[in-house]
C-alpha cells in the first residue's frame, strides 16, 4: 500500500491536483480580499453623510455619528453646528475624493464648488471604525471629535441627577465616581457649545448655564444657589406672570377688590394685603395731588423688561420668585384727548413684586407678596 502512494505522489497527476488546489485557495484568497476590500469601503458613509449635508437633512447625519461609551452627543447642539457650517457653503456642485489616511485614521475630503464664482471649499469628513462581534467587516461612522470638548467633569451632589439642556444624564453614559458625598461625572468628550447643566431633584435644583468648550473641563454646581427645578420654575413663573397681568387690570380699573386678583391668593390675610398693594400702584399712575384725578383713565400702559429669578429657601421650604419690570404709562381725562391729552400725566416706574410659594406636587400656593416701585414722573 505504502509503495501505491509514493508512486501516486509522483506522478504528474497528482502535481497538477495540487497546482490546482494552490491555484483556487490563492483566487479564493484573492477574492476574499477583493470583498472585504469592497465592502469595508468608508466612502459609502461619507456619501450618505454629505449628501444629507447639502439636503439640511440634520437627523440622517446624527445617525452616521459615531457615539462611543463616555460620550455625550447632544442632538440638539450637533444640530446647531451643522446648520450653522451648512450657511458657509454653496453646492452646486461637488467632487468625494478617495479615502486617505493620516495618523491612523482614515479621511474624506469633498471639495465644493459655486458654479457662478467658480470657488471651491473642501468639506472634510474623519471616518472611525469598530467591528461587531465577530464580524471581520467594520462598520463605518462619521468622527466628530473635533466638535467636542474633551475631558469633562461635572460634580453635583450624590442625591441628584444630572441634567444638560434639560434631558437626564443616565449614569452609564458616563464613568461616575462619588466622593465627599458627590458625584462626579466624567465624560471623554461633549459637543462644544452653550449649556444649562443642572443637579436635580423632586424639589429643587442647582444651575448653570455656561459655554462648554476646550479640554479639561471642570464644572462644580455644589456651590450653586439652589433655586426649583424645571417642573416647579415653569409652573411658578407662569402664574407670577398671571398675578401681574391681573394685578395691573385691577390698578388700571381702580378696583382693589378684583374677583380674578383675589382669588389667586388663598388666606384672607394675604389677600387684605394685595388690595393694599394695589392702591399704593393706583398712586402712581393717578397722583393724589392731581386736580380731578379721580376722572382720569389710562390710555398708554405696558410692561417691558420683565426678568424673573427663583430661589428655594431649604430652611422654610419655600419658593420665592422675584419679577422686575418697568412701564411707562399715560393718564388723562376722557375728555382731553381731542386737545392733545392738555390734562394728564405720565412718567415710568420701576418694580420689583417678590411672591412666596409653598408648592404640593404640581400645585403652588401664594403665601407671602411684596412690592417695591419707583416712580418717575415727567413734569
Amino acid at each position: 500500500m505504502k509503495e501505491i502512494i509514493k508512486k501516486i505522489k509522483k506522478s504528474r497527476i497528482f502535481s497538477l491536483i495540487c497546482i490546482l488546489l494552490f491555484i483556487g485557495v490563492c483566487m479564493g484568497i484573492g477574492s476574499f480580499a477583493a470583498y472585504i476590500q469592497h465592502e469595508a469601503n468608508p466612502t459609502d458613509v461619507v456619501v450618505k453623510y454629505f449628501r444629507a449635508f447639502v439636503q439640511r437633512d440634520y437627523d440622517k447625519m446624527y445617525e452616521c455619528v459615531y457615539q462611543d461609551e463616555g460620550y455625550y452627543l447632544d442632538k440638539n447642539i450637533y444640530t446647531a453646528h451643522m446648520k450653522k457650517m451648512r450657511e458657509d457653503y454653496s453646492i452646486d456642485s461637488y467632487d468625494i475624493k478617495k479615502p486617505d489616511k493620516k495618523d491612523g485614521k482614515y479621511f474624506v475630503v469633498v471639495t465644493c464648488k459655486n458654479d457662478e464664482t467658480k470657488k471651491t471649499k473642501d468639506f472634510v469628513v474623519y471616518i472611525e471604525s469598530k467591528r461587531q462581534g465577530m464580524n471581520i467587516i467594520p462598520d463605518y461612522y462619521v468622527d466628530t471629535a473635533d466638535m467636542m470638548a474633551k475631558d469633562v467633569r461635572i460634580t453635583i451632589p450624590e442625591s441628584d441627577k444630572l441634567e444638560l439642556n434639560g434631558v437626564t444624564v443616565e449614569k452609564q453614559k458616563a464613568d461616575v465616581e462619588s466622593k465627599d458625598n458627590n458625584s462626579v461625572y466624567y465624560f471623554k468628550g461633549i459637543f462644544d457649545g452653550a449649556y444649562k447643566v443642572s443637579a436635580t431633584n423632586d424639589i429643587y435644583a442647582r444651575n448653570k448655564k455656561i459655554n462648554i468648550s476646550g479640554t479639561k473641563v471642570d464644572i462644580d454646581l455644589t456651590k450653586e444657589t439652589v433655586t426649583a427645578n424645571d417642573k416647579y420654575e415653569k409652573v411658578i413663573t407662569d402664574n407670577g406672570k398671571k398675578v401681574i397681568n391681573q394685578f395691573y387690570k385691577a390698578v388700571r380699573s381702580r378696583d382693589k377688590e378684583n374677583k380674578k386678583l383675589m382669588n389667586m391668593f388663598p388666606s384672607k390675610k394675604i389677600r387684605n394685603k394685595v388690595s393694599e398693594l394695589v392702591e399704593d400702584s393706583e398712586d402712581i399712575i393717578f397722583w393724589p395731588e392731581k386736580r380731578n384725578v379721580d376722572k382720569f383713565k389710562v390710555f398708554d400702559m405696558k410692561i417691558r423688561d420683565m426678568k424673573t429669578n427663583i430661589r428655594y429657601d431649604e430652611k422654610n421650604k419655600n419658593y420665592i420668585l422675584v419679577c422686575t419690570y418697568k412701564y411707562k404709562y399715560v393718564s388723562a381725562i376722557d375728555t382731553s384727548l381731542a386737545n392733545s391729552y392738555v390734562d394728564r400725566i405720565s412718567g415710568t416706574c420701576n418694580s420689583k413684586l417678590t411672591l412666596t410659594y409653598t408648592a404640593d406636587k404640581e400645585q403652588v400656593t401664594i403665601v407671602d407678596a411684596k412690592l417695591t416701585n419707583k416712580n418717575k414722573k415727567n413734569g
